[in-house]
């Protein structure tokens, strides 16, 4: 019901699993017991505390954890996923030592395999599992991992407890019988929303405005297509990079283009009556669908453009073959920037997205995370956890003047120092960039309500006064200009109504309905299936357990809202 893989992203857009913390576990335990309310980050050695010196283990401790990757991860200085900037940091200020015990490509769905059969072999499974959300009811259901909610609120700094407050209802999808199960690894509110991304250099090329409705949109991908805008007397072109493959609302997806027709497809939403509806079946995707094809079929979208994943739809832009793409305020830093590096005068803006034949607008929000943390029912201390995120939402997450991460989180990293003062621009950091949240074992602390409006009112002019403000006005400007785009469009983003655990017949019915969905839409927008067969998916997603599933839905939906 979310996405998945959404960047999201990382983040933004890299997914990671922390795993087994061996001294908090079963075979060489250092203690047992809590380090105290907050994670033992005051240091001292009580009296059913793991011993700590100054904050830090004493002896030290070690957790290991697993890791899927992509392109967004860089190392430098011969650095490793086992030995970096962060992971030395942790030994040198917690007595944390990180151990890997494996790590997986993102793409192809590698970790997702790789874990599944892990959790079908009945291998052990990891003390700390960070796990994309759409995994963790399958987690949950082994029996391998505890409650969570006594120990957040035993173990976890005020600053944590506060950014989780903002967004209370993530819980919910990992609650079993009343207890809380996976801790949510909470994102920035309006992180995801969408802007439409334009080559400025290709419009200013064939003398063409930023389009603001779907007429418009048509007729810039024609030109982008058939106005040999990139000069190579070729018609190889195309007028938009995007993945239709699973996930319709991913960070380079079509969400925004169904919304336009006015429903989005995996989402549960309000219809016009008022009633929950499961957006994949509403009559306006058979519209939508009837566009893509025709899309298609004029190459304004590469022809594999339901079977590529998010990285080959962003490797059509980034290698300057096509001309739109719509993704977060932060696509262009990563990764749509490269083209900037491979197509001399690449010039590259964030736009509005535009509005449909009826002048509708609405997009899916990304939700409040991605990501969930779920700990061992055999881990003996799992305060472990809380003293390293702990530290990070204390210390990193909002610094103050003075504090060690108040320019960044290493210097020659993701900053550097010229002249005495802080400089962010790659291109100035002595070997380059690299970022070292990549390297957290756990998703970066994130204050939901912080990002983008900071950056939205930084774009506007407000002064940077907090060494956080001024850490982001030191950044890129375009992606202040999407921020302030995305905030300026966000009353048409809409919120999965259902974010619950599984209902009990989508336990049973929903990957079959799942596969029908994408079967039959793709055979509609490559024209092996005419617009009729929309009508005949709807009728047969409901007499194959949809109905009952969308009843369950309002039945949950009814008693979490309280109404």
């Amino acid at each position: 019901m979310s996405k998945k893989g959404r960047k999201r992203f990382a983040v933004l857009i890299t997914l990671t699993l922390a795993a087994a913390m061996t001294a908090g576990c079963g075979g060489g335990n250092n203690g047992s017991g809590s380090a105290g309310n907050d994670g033992g980050n005051n240091g001292g050695n009580g009296a059913k505390g793991l011993p700590m010196v100054d904050g830090k283990y004493s002896p030290e401790v070690t957790f290991t954890t697993v890791k899927a990757f992509d392109d967004s991860m860089k190392f430098k200085n011969g650095e490793t996923i086992d030995n970096n900037v962060f992971s030395r940091w942790a030994k040198d200020r917690l007595g944390i030592n990180i151990k890997y015990l494996w790590t997986t490509p993102k793409a192809n769905d590698a970790y997702k395999t790789k874990l599944m059969l892990s959790l079908t072999a009945n291998e052990p499974m990891p003390d700390i599992l960070e796990v994309p959300n759409y995994l963790a009811p399958d987690m949950i259901d082994s029996g391998k991992f505890q409650p969570v909610g006594e120990l957040f609120e035993k173990y976890a700094s005020e600053n944590y407890k506060k950014a989780m407050a903002e967004v209370p209802n993530a819980w919910l999808p990992y609650v079993r019988d009343g207890k809380k199960y996976g801790i949510p690894g909470i994102d920035y509110i309006m992180q995801h929303d969408d802007a439409l991304w334009i080559r400025q250099d290709w419009l200013d090329k064939l003398n063409l405005k930023a389009p603001t409705n779907i007429e418009e949109l048509e007729k810039v991908m024609d030109a982008f297509v058939n106005g040999d805008p990139d000069g190579n007397g070729k018609k190889d072109t195309y007028g938009m990079a995007l993945t239709l493959k699973s996930d319709y609302n991913a960070w380079i997806g079509g969400g925004p283009l169904f919304g336009a027709f006015g429903a989005i497809p995996q989402a549960w939403q309000k219809d016009e009556k008022g009633e929950i509806v499961y957006g994949s079946v509403r009559p306006e995707i058979k519209q939508t669908l009837g566009k893509f094809k025709e899309w298609i079929e004029k190459g304004y979208f590469h022809k594999e453009v339901a079977l590529q994943d998010e990285m080959k739809a962003s490797e059509l832009f980034t290698s300057g073959k096509a001309g739109m793409a719509m993704g977060p305020t932060w696509l262009y830093e990563w990764p749509l920037q490269d083209v900037v590096k491979n197509v001399p005068g690449a010039v590259v803006k964030p736009y509005p997205l535009p509005v449909g034949p009826e002048g509708k607008l609405m997009q899916r929000s990304e939700g409040t995370h991605n990501l969930v943390t779920l700990i061992n029912k055999d881990m003996k201390n799992p305060e472990i956890f809380f003293t390293l995120q702990n530290y990070l939402y204390d210390h990193f997450n909002d610094p103050k003047a003075g504090d060690e991460f108040e320019y960044g989180f290493a210097q020659d990293y993701d900053y550097t120092i010229i002249d005495g003062k802080p400089v962010y621009a790659q291109d100035k950091i002595p070997g380059g960039f690299a970022d070292p949240q990549k390297y957290f074992p756990t998703i970066p602390p994130r204050t939901p309500s912080a990002f983008v409006q900071t950056l939205a009112d930084l774009y506007k002019g407000k002064e940077a006064v907090t060494p956080y403000e001024k850490r982001l006005s030191a950044g890129s400007k375009i992606q202040m200009e999407a921020a302030s785009i995305v905030l300026s469009q966000h009353e048409h983003t809409i919120d999965d109504l259902f974010t619950g655990q599984p209902t009990p017949t989508m336990k049973d019915k929903w990957q079959n309905l799942t596969k029908m969905e994408q079967t039959t839409f793709t055979k509609i927008m490559y024209g092996d299936a005419g617009p009729e067969a929309f009508d005949q998916f709807v009728n047969n997603w409901y007499a194959a357990g949809g109905e009952q599933i969308t009843k369950e839905v309002r039945d949950w939906y009814k008693a979490a809202s309280g109404g």
